[in-house]
């Protein structure tokens, strides 16, 4: 019924690493709401309604960025048995690309369900996840691997730039089934105040978002060297380049969700 919590978790953060010049531009940590609804059914889903609420907070910790982000979320069957799902994952990703670590736990109905709890290392030449929750279990990393806040840089960086498309492997810290390759699709950027679809009144709801520059994405995700030609899971968003993302839509095959922002924040920067 529910689906695989790592890409509930990592919708926001997937995503060498990003340049220096591209971690300095423009981004803003920040503290993010999202309303969750139920986007899309299609023939043979069991879903019938979906609610909920994200909270995600994206925080300068000077040597690193950390990512705390909460999901509680209701789901009811088209038989009308309803679920509950509680999600919570937390990051901290050294500036240098170098280091990521991470927990996620999902808890249904009946208690835990899913925790995973690592630390990961990459670089050049390829690198490695250890995970401590399950104990003992490991996962190699091919050379290139970036982890999620250095994609997201290196997306807002090729935004910027005027790219349209990049492919990177990612790992996103929630459990072995995290490691993917990503291919990023970047449309035409948007002029202000002229959004589409149910984030067009963003500029409006939040002063701090006018003005600045925004790009619509979406993102395709298959799993490692996966023969399959369909992508497990899909994203699209739009994508401010101070790293707010709104409008978003969480495509899963049988289900599709949306996620519309209710409330940001920017926190003062840290006194480093």
């Amino acid at each position: 019924m529910t689906p695989r919590a790592g890409r509930f978790a990592a919708l926001l953060f997937c995503a060498i690493c990003a340049p220096a010049a591209a971690q300095g531009a423009d981004m803003r940590p920040h503290r993010a709401l999202y309303d969750l609804s139920l986007g899309a059914a299609r023939e043979g889903s069991e879903l019938a309604a979906l609610s909920g609420r994200m909270a995600l907070e994206w925080a300068d910790a000077c040597d690193g960025w950390t990512v705390s982000q909460t999901i509680r979320m209701a789901i009811v069957d088209r038989d009308g048995s309803a679920f509950r799902n509680d999600i919570a994952f937390t990051s901290f990703e050294a500036k240098d690309g170098g280091e990521l670590r991470f927990a996620m736990r999902w808890e249904g109905a009946g208690g835990p369900e899913r925790e995973y709890v690592g630390r990961a290392e990459a670089g050049p030449a390829g690198g490695r996840v250890a995970f401590s929750v399950p104990d003992g279990e490991s996962l190699d990393l091919p050379p290139g691997t970036l982890f999620p806040t250095a994609h997201l840089f290196l997306v807002a960086d090729a935004a910027g730039r005027g790219e349209r498309a990049l492919s990177r492997t990612v790992f996103g810290g929630t459990g072995p089934d995290s490691l993917n390759e990503v291919t990023a699709f970047i449309g035409a950027e948007v002029p202000p105040g002229e959004g589409e679809g149910e984030g067009e009144g963003d500029e409006a709801s939040f002063p701090d978002l006018a003005g600045v520059r925004s790009w619509p994405v979406s993102m395709a995700y298959f799993p490692l060297r996966s023969p399959e030609p369909e992508p497990d899971f899909e994203v699209a968003y739009r994508l401010f380049a101070n790293g707010v993302a709104t409008d978003l839509f969480l495509d899963y095959g049988g289900f599709a969700m949306r996620a519309a922002l209710s409330e940001l924040e920017f926190p003062p920067p840290p006194a480093c």
